[in-house]
C-alpha cells in the first residue's frame, strides 16, 4: 500500500512539473522607465524568426512605438534599445520555452529593467502572446501605463 501511494504521489509530481509558468520584471535599482523616447529592438543574431518585429509591434500596439533593427549599428537618436534573448525547445513541436526582454539605456547601455516569460510543454503558447505578456510585467514593474489590449 505504501508503494502505490509513493507511486502516486511520483506520477502526479512529474504531472504537475510539465505544467510551469513563469512570468517576472525586474527594475534596476535607481532606473525608471519614465521618458521612454525613440526606442528601437535590436536583433538578436541567433533568432531566425525575427522576434525583434514581433516585439517591436507589441510594443507599438502598448502604446509605445518602437523600430526594429536588423543591424547592429544604433542609431544616433536612440534613447532606449531593447535586446532579448528567446530559447525554444523540442517537444513533438519546436516552441518557444523562454523570452527574455532587456530595457538598456542607448547611450550607456545600463540595464533598465528586465523581464521575462516562461512557459514549459503543456502551457505553451505562441510567441505573440508570450512577448506580450513579459511587456506588460514589465510595464506593470515599472509603473507605466500602457493599452490593454487582448491577443488571441
Amino acid at each position: 500500500m505504501r508503494i502505490i501511494k509513493l507511486l502516486i504521489l511520483c506520477v502526479s509530481f512529474s504531472m504537475l512539473s510539465g505544467c510551469v509558468t513563469r512570468l517576472e520584471a525586474t527594475m534596476a535599482p535607481g532606473q525608471s522607465l519614465d521618458d521612454l523616447g525613440n526606442i528601437y529592438v535590436q536583433h538578436f543574431s541567433p533568432d531566425k524568426r525575427h522576434l525583434n518585429y514581433i516585439i517591436a509591434d507589441k510594443l507599438t500596439l502598448l502604446g509605445y512605438p518602437a523600430t526594429p533593427l536588423d543591424t547592429i549599428v544604433i542609431p544616433d537618436d536612440a534613447d532606449i534599445v531593447i535586446t532579448y534573448v528567446d530559447n525554444w525547445q523540442w517537444d513533438i513541436t519546436n516552441y518557444l520555452i523562454q523570452i527574455k526582454i532587456d530595457f538598456r539605456n542607448a547611450e550607456s547601455k545600463q540595464l533598465l529593467v528586465t523581464g521575462e516569460s516562461f512557459r514549459t510543454s503543456l502551457v505553451r503558447k505562441d510567441p505573440d502572446f508570450m512577448i506580450q505578456e513579459a511587456l506588460e510585467k514589465i510595464f506593470q514593474e515599472a509603473g507605466l501605463r500602457y493599452n490593454h489590449f487582448e491577443n488571441k
